[in-house]
């Protein structure tokens, strides 16, 4: 599954709308609980996809869409 993502410059220009894979699985962290591997349960899960990225160290939003119903600025 892919999902649109705009990425943006430093400055907060746009820069680019891209099309990225949806991670799978997450390696995640918690003091309670440790390491451990969970699905990806919402936007903010992009910042593991295999295709992030970003410009000049700028934002990036993961628009309204499948499987999510709100965006997201990482």
């Amino acid at each position: 599954m892919k999902a649109t993502v705009i990425l943006f410059k430093e400055s907060g220009k746009y820069y680019t709308e891209e099309e990225w894979e949806v991670p799978v699985v997450v390696h995640d962290f918690s003091p309670e609980r440790g390491r451990y591997i969970r699905e990806a349960i919402g936007p903010w899960d992009m910042i593991h996809s295999p295709d992030f990225r970003r410009i000049d160290d700028g934002k990036v939003l993961v628009v309204t869409q499948e499987p999510w119903g709100y965006p997201h600025l990482i």
